[in-house]
């Protein structure tokens, strides 16, 4: 399938738990500086992985992406948040102190969190529909 078409619609749009389909979501690109910036941290560890393989060989680069690749991968349930404080720690990004750090935590959104069984089911390809969470949860 080239780029250029449109997907095809498989499953009809649940548009009070997806929201809204606008085109303008589609076609909205990013802003030039949040652009250089998003490609400024692959630049950044592409030359520091050069360097170490200039310095100490290819081994430590190499082990540094099978350890980056391993803590990638540890996560929790569907529906619960994962901290990542072992890539946090291991990036340096648990020096930096950004938006997400104290807006959008999950105790503060006014949406119920969706059921986890119904999240599960969803991860292990038993259903396909999550039905949000009863208000008793929260």
């Amino acid at each position: 399938m080239d780029s250029a078409s449109l997907p095809l619609l498989t499953a009809p749009h649940d548009a009070l738990r997806n929201g809204l389909v606008t085109l303008k979501d589609g076609a909205k690109s990013g802003h030039p500086v949040a652009q250089v910036q998003a490609g400024l941290r692959s630049t950044v560890e592409e030359s520091r992985m050069a360097m170490l393989k200039n310095v100490y060989g290819s081994g430590l680069p190499a082990r540094i992406q099978i350890e980056r690749q391993i803590l990638e991968r540890v996560g929790r349930l569907p529906g619960l948040p994962s901290s990542r404080i072992g890539l946090d720690s291991m990036s340096g990004a648990l020096d930096d102190f950004s938006f997400e750090d104290y807006l959008g935590l999950p105790g503060d959104s006014e949406v119920a969190p969706p059921d986890l069984h119904s999240l599960m089911e969803a991860h292990l390809g038993m259903a396909r529909v999550t039905k949000p969470a009863s208000r008793a949860f929260l």
